[in-house]
């Protein structure tokens, strides 16, 4: 039987890789000067990358290990000249994690809102359609047809 619940023993970064991540993330979507826009600091990113994307997991642990441990003891301002030196020195690995940090940041609560989407599915009570009214259907019946026929 296996169970999809990360605990935190899951987690394959040390302490250092830890804090440096935190301090990436917040390098990658910081947050917004009227803070309707929440840091990705503040992600549960290896949570997520265990369920959706595992595989990328050792690509994160080389990205960070190109950084130096000092990483995320300095200001904003110095880290960002050194994520840019990453992303020209590990252009695949960089934009690999890139796009798994937009994937699950776009996914939160508080970025959806702060993008003026309400969170949670667009029609959670389904679409209405009028009882009987099948005339609905019509320009799906009359569209090409996205399978071949055997």
């Amino acid at each position: 039987m296996t169970n999809n619940t990360v605990i935190t023993s899951d987690n394959p970064l040390n302490n250092t890789q830890q804090k440096n991540l935190i301090a990436l993330l917040d390098v990658l979507i910081p947050a917004s000067d009227d803070e309707l826009m929440p840091s990705a600091a503040g992600l549960d990113f290896i949570p997520y990358l265990h369920l959706h994307s595992a595989e990328t997991i050792p690509i994160l642990l080389q990205l960070l290990d190109h950084l130096e441990p000092q990483f995320c003891t300095l200001s904003p301002a110095l880290r960002q000249p050194i994520v840019e030196q990453l992303s020209n020195t590990q252009a695949a690995q960089f934009r690999t994690i890139v796009m798994q940090v937009f994937a699950c940041y776009y996914q939160t609560e508080a970025a959806q809102k702060g993008i003026g989407l309400e969170a949670g599915a667009p029609f959670p009570r389904g679409n209405d359609i009028e009882a009987g009214d099948l005339s609905l259907l019509d320009p799906v019946i009359a569209g090409d047809h996205g399978y071949r026929k055997a």
